[in-house]
């Protein structure tokens, strides 16, 4: 289920180490993992567990708690990508138990700029890969050159603005009422359209059933047309933006058998949509699937 940012360097340090990789299916017809065999899959000679905190494709929120349990009884690292949660939930990496949490600033409205998260008992045996000026001692060790100053400055306004959405008498106290309230106001509107889009007909939604938790992210696919040409009539007759692809959620794609068919049509919330942005996006999806497109590219009236 994972963006393969958490799979495919994994994939090449374990073929560097001669390292076995196991993986943790997904089911295609819940989109969530299936952890049936878990303690087939991750046992004393596992040394690394690599998980998504949600999918960027779909939303699903997997439940991470018998993951890492079960790691940190066999002694495993777990790396944990919070890449996609992060810009629409509260993240607490002591309350999620990851040895390594990932993310990115551009995700919650800040500078292009990644995160590594690391505890300091884990941090002090890594030997990353890295050119021989830098410094040997961490956090240093990470950095290949001089690092991006002002987007790291840029990190703080980014908090700022979450916190500036919330209330309380310490800084926590308001970014995490600011992320409630985010929560809140994002999953109303997700929850708009879903209600919407099952009564329009042609319309199949990839998302896990509830109660499963998940982000504000809709991913889905429309009868008679290919997600590129959805996206571009909702742009050109609407200018409302959708994106279409797999998101490089490839493998996922796969499982949920659309990736040869151009995959997802993917349409994601933030704190600043509006009502009115959610009912034009609605109208504009019913008047697309109303209006089948000809072989030679012509749209009936």
């Amino acid at each position: 289920m994972d963006h393969p940012a958490n799979i495919d360097p994994w994939l090449s340090a374990a073929e560097d180490k001669g390292v076995k990789v196991n993986w943790i299916g997904v089911d295609p017809a819940t989109l969530t993992l299936d952890l049936t065999g878990l303690d087939d899959l991750i046992h004393d000679r596992t040394r690394l567990v690599a998980v998504t905190l949600a999918s960027n494709a779909v939303g699903t929120v997997p439940d991470l708690r018998q993951i890492i349990q079960l790691a940190k009884k066999n002694g495993a690292i777990t790396s944990v990508d919070a890449v996609h949660a992060v810009p629409h939930m509260a993240i607490d990496r002591e309350e999620i138990g990851a040895d390594i949490l990932f993310f990115s600033a551009y995700k919650f409205f800040g500078p292009h700029i990644g995160m590594a998260v690391i505890r300091t008992p884990v941090f002090g045996t890594l030997k990353p890969y890295k050119v021989g000026p830098s410094d040997s001692r961490y956090p240093d060790n990470l950095q290949t050159g001089t690092q991006n100053f002002a987007a790291i400055a840029g990190v703080k306004a980014a908090i700022g603005f979450i916190e500036s959405l919330g209330n309380g008498h310490t800084r926590r106290e308001r970014i995490m009422d600011g992320y409630r309230q985010i929560e809140e106001h994002e999953n109303r509107l997700a929850n708009r359209i879903r209600q919407a889009f099952s009564g329009i007909e042609g319309i199949r939604l990839y998302q896990a059933p509830d109660p499963v938790m998940k982000t504000p992210t809709l991913a889905f696919t429309v009868d008679g047309l290919s997600p590129a040409e959805f996206s571009r009539r909702m742009a050109e007759e609407h200018a409302i933006f959708v994106a279409d692809g797999h998101f490089y959620a490839t493998r996922l794609a796969e499982r949920a058998g659309v990736l040869e068919d151009g995959s997802w049509i993917r349409a994601g919330l933030a704190p600043y949509t509006t009502e009115n942005e959610v009912d034009r996006f609605i109208e504009a999806t019913r008047q697309i699937t109303r209006t089948p497109v000809l072989p030679s590219g012509k749209v009936t009236s």
